[in-house]
């Protein structure tokens, strides 16, 4: 077959096992729904200064959240299929590359479908702004969709679950500390003022409060967190966003899905299991074998 017809099949294949696994679908889909519900029930977004502050802490923690599902849906997913996966590339069946896009383009859908549940009961019961809930939908799913590209790198070149799952709480860490406010650029260090620019944290998080913050008008009465911000603008210069644009974000975010992918498949190409192949024994070894004993 054709490296085509392969990734047809392949694909087709991964997305019968992704819907084939209804218990993992079911989970997911109850974490999400609960995550909503906790936090709408905690966060009533109004537009004081205090507001200014809350929807910061929500965003973030929305982003570290879709990260972190992200990374851990499919940290383990070649490790696992690895011992199958391997004998059927030894074998010839099919090619790396069309086998691991359709691992990751089979992810999609349901990476939508969850962050489209999520975003509805999110959205409407914190109060977030009016308007604005597409490209909130889309940022996320963009930041879940490099997120499990992140961990299908991370399952790509791991030998086994368990060195992949020890890197990934540092990863996570990595990416919290990174994420815009935590530290500021200036005060990272130099030898690692790279990763913020890799960060998936960083990157969901910018992208949602660019959205959410541009277009708001705040009051000036009630309790304050710093300075005055009468404006969304302001409240962005407050964090060092005000010359931030979202295709800016989607652009660093498609970027990071890229190099994932790409990084992915070179390293399941290099640690994939080599098997050699067994041959029949000849008609001559089997006479000698036969003679043997009738010598002896």
């Amino acid at each position: 077959a054709n490296i085509i017809k392969q990734f047809r099949l392949l694909l087709g294949r991964s997305l019968n096992e992704a819907v084939r696994g209804k218990a993992a679908i079911v989970i997911k889909l109850v974490q999400q729904v609960s995550l909503g519900l906790i936090y709408g029930g905690i966060y009533h977004l109004g537009n004081n200064q205090a507001s200014i502050q809350d929807r910061v802490g929500l965003l973030s923690l929305i982003a570290i959240g879709a990260a972190n599902m992200g990374i851990a849906g499919t940290i383990r997913s070649f490790p696992k299929e690895k011992t199958i996966v391997s004998g059927e590339l030894a074998s010839n069946l099919y090619k790396t590359l069309p086998y691991f896009l359709a691992k990751a383009i089979a992810e999609i859908p349901l990476i939508g479908f969850f962050n489209t549940v999520f975003g509805c009961i999110v959205y409407r019961l914190t109060g977030l702004q009016r308007g604005k809930f597409r490209t909130f939908l889309g940022i996320v799913s963009l930041h879940s969709i490099a997120s499990e590209a992140a961990g299908l790198l991370i399952g790509a070149c791991s030998p086994s679950s368990d060195v992949a799952l020890a890197i990934f709480p540092a990863v996570i860490v990595l990416n919290i500390i990174f994420d815009g406010k935590n530290i500021s650029e200036e005060n990272t260090p130099k030898i690692l003022r790279w990763i913020p620019k890799l960060g998936l944290v960083r990157w969901g998080f910018e992208g949602m409060v660019i959205n959410e913050f541009e277009g708001l008008e705040f009051g000036t009465s009630g309790p304050r967190r710093g300075p005055v911000a009468k404006n969304g603008h302001e409240a962005l210069d407050r964090f060092g966003f005000a010359d931030r644009q979202i295709s800016q974000v989607i652009k660093a975010q498609l970027a990071i899905t890229g190099v994932c992918w790409f990084l992915s498949y070179l390293g399941l190409a290099a640690t994939r299991q080599r098997f050699v192949t067994m041959e029949l024994p000849s008609t001559t070894d089997n006479e000698t074998e036969s003679e043997k004993p009738k010598q002896q």
